[in-house]
Order: C-alpha cells, then sequence, then structure tokens
C-alpha cells in the first residue's frame, strides 16, 4: 500500500473551534492546537492551529475542496501556500525507514499517519517563517548598505518603529507556534511511533532549519538595535543644535537690545 503525505501553510493562526463546528468531515481527535479529520479508511487530514493542514492518503481534488472550504470559513485571501509533501509505502515486516523522497512502514494506523502528519506540518511551518524572515533580513541589508555607502540609512522616525514592530512580531510568532522540540504524547511509551518521529525529524532537518531561523532573528535584531540607537544619536544631535541655535538667537537679541 502506498500513500502521499502533503502539507500546507495557509499563513497565520486558524480559529480551530470555528472549523470544528463548520466542517462536515468526521472528527476522531480533536484538541486546542489540532483536529484530525477522517475521510475513508487509511485516509486522514489535520488542521494546526498553527496555520498547518496535512493531508495523508488524500486525493488532490478533495484536498482543494477542503483548503477552499478552510478559506472560506475563516475568510482567508486567496494566495499560493507553501506546501511539503512525502510519499509513504507500507511493507509487512519491514523497519521503519525515513528516506529522502518516501517513508517505509510496516503497518498504517492514525497514530503512525498523525507522526508523519505532525512533521510534516511542522517543516512547512518552518518554511513559512523561513521565508518571512528572509524578507526581513533582505531589507535589513538593504538598510545596512545604505549606510554603508551614504553613512546614513533611509528608515527613520515612525517608519522604523513599525520595523522593529514587524520584527518583534515576527519572533513572537515563532516563538508562540513552532513548539518543535516537543515530542508528542504518543511517542512516550511507544518505541516505534518514537523511532519514526525521530527519524522523520533528522530527514527534514527540522532542528537545524529552526536553529538556522533563531539565528537569522537573532542578526535582525542585532541590526534593529543599531539602527535604533544612530536614529536616537541623529535626534539628540539634532535637538542639540536646536537648543544651540535658541541660545544663539537669544544672544544676538540681547546685543541688540543693548546697543539700540
Amino acid at each position: 500500500m502506498k500513500a502521499t503525505t502533503i502539507g500546507y501553510h495557509l499563513g497565520g493562526r486558524l480559529d480551530l473551534k470555528l472549523i470544528k463546528n463548520s466542517l462536515t468531515f468526521h472528527c476522531v481527535y480533536a484538541d486546542p492546537t489540532e483536529l484530525i479529520y477522517e475521510t475513508s479508511q487509511y485516509s486522514w487530514f489535520q488542521v494546526f492551529d498553527y496555520g498547518s493542514v496535512v493531508f495523508f492518503g488524500i486525493e488532490k481534488t478533495l484536498q482543494t475542496d477542503i483548503i477552499g472550504n478552510l478559506r472560506k470559513i475563516l475568510s482567508l485571501a486567496v494566495n499560493e501556500l507553501e506546501s511539503e509533501e512525502i510519499g509513504l509505502e507500507m511493507i509487512p515486516d519491514s523497519p521503519t525507514k525515513v528516506l529522502f523522497d518516501k517513508i517505509i512502514v510496516n503497518h498504517i494506523n492514525l497514530d503512525v499517519a498523525k507522526i508523519v502528519m505532525l512533521n510534516i506540518a511542522q517543516s512547512v511551518a518552518l518554511d513559512y517563517y523561513i521565508d518571512q524572515t528572509n524578507i526581513l533580513l533582505e531589507q535589513t541589508t538593504y538598510f545596512s548598505n545604505e549606510l554603508e555607502e551614504k553613512g546614513k540609512f533611509s528608515i527613520k522616525g515612525k517608519g522604523l518603529l513599525k520595523y522593529i514592530g514587524k520584527a518583534l512580531n515576527l519572533k513572537n510568532k515563532i516563538a508562540r507556534n513552532l513548539y518543535i522540540f516537543d515530542s508528542p504524547d504518543i511517542t512516550w511509551d511507544d518505541q516505534y511511533l518514537n523511532d519514526l518521529h525521530t527519524q522523520l525529524n533528522i530527514e527534514l532537518d527540522i532542528r537545524i532549519r529552526y536553529r538556522s531561523l533563531q539565528e537569522s532573528l537573532s542578526i535582525i535584531q542585532e541590526n534593529l538595535e543599531i539602527y535604533k540607537d544612530i536614529n536616537q544619536h541623529s535626534h539628540s544631535s539634532t535637538l542639540e543644535w536646536i537648543i544651540i541655535i535658541l541660545i544663539a538667537v537669544e544672544i544676538v537679541n540681547i546685543i541688540f537690545d543693548k546697543i539700540f
């Protein structure tokens, strides 16, 4: 038996309560952070509150319909989605193997599907946040190049504060949504599921990509601190010159009054 698992990221947090009250598929698992629906035997899809939706063994036309329904329920914009795909093959009596393009398991059930869908969900969410971080990193590089070439940068005042707020908001979203170091509860007492989870985590480079994401955010934050300090220094210098000019004008007025 073969199946394909594909995950998408819808670009923001999802209201699971609203989804659960609106979708008509059979919900086989629900908690405050995720929902799992069964569409047929060995076919499930999972919705995560941090924005990922993963399909296990579900044909593309039904995937499109489900994503369309989710967009309609949540009033989401129609745009291109991040995606991640991996095949799965069931071979009885075979040890668990996670290869470059497929997973080999000796049985398929909801728990196996859940581990696969979880890792794909985390991976596609990472891709989404890496893209968002790279956009900020490119903008930061642009301002740094301005500083090198012109001795100043074009972003100031309210624009700089909004840029800092955007970076902080992204960092907070990542901290809130990507709890990738937590192993799912079902792996604690099941060695088979634990091995599958560990191999998937390694093959998808989830920890390595997460560390790289954190390093990029640290670089952005360091640059923003420098921009803020330079902006404050520039503002202070402007105020000092204004005070000097006012004092000079007052002295000229006093001299003028004494003479005339």
